[in-house]
């Protein structure tokens, strides 16, 4: 190899390793159960989390909704709200959620109306 080709493939080389570690640090987030509800027949729970990925993006406060005996930690993801914000959750029956947030206004990015057979309402 030709000295310059040397010299300028050892720049790159430096120049990688150098901003990897910054271009990677910034995926790092971590995510926070705050709340656990169960519907009235304790077939099925509610987790609420928050989620932060560090100074770079908006925290989430999320709502998951997944079968009492589930194994795995978190559901499927019925409301997604930007910023952290207190939510209240009540069944009002086995197959009704309703979720008030009084401060979200249009912080709420995705709100389905229902999942497994289960309405979910929200009112901010």
């Amino acid at each position: 190899m030709a000295p310059r080709l040397r010299v300028c493939h050892a720049l790159v080389v430096a120049l990688c390793a150098t901003l990897l570690p910054l271009l990677t640090a910034c995926t790092v987030c971590t995510e926070q159960i705050v709340d656990e509800t169960t519907s009235p027949d304790h077939a099925w729970t509610t987790r609420t989390t928050v989620r932060n990925c560090g100074n770079l993006a908006t925290p989430t406060t999320n709502v998951y909704l997944q079968r009492a005996d589930s194994r795995v930690r978190l559901g499927e993801i019925v409301v997604l709200v930007r910023h952290t914000h207190l939510l209240k959750i009540a069944w009002t029956g086995h197959i009704q959620i309703h979720i008030e947030c009084a401060g979200c206004g249009d912080d709420v990015r995705i709100a389905r109306p229902s999942a497994h057979g289960i309405s979910i309402a929200v009112s901010r």
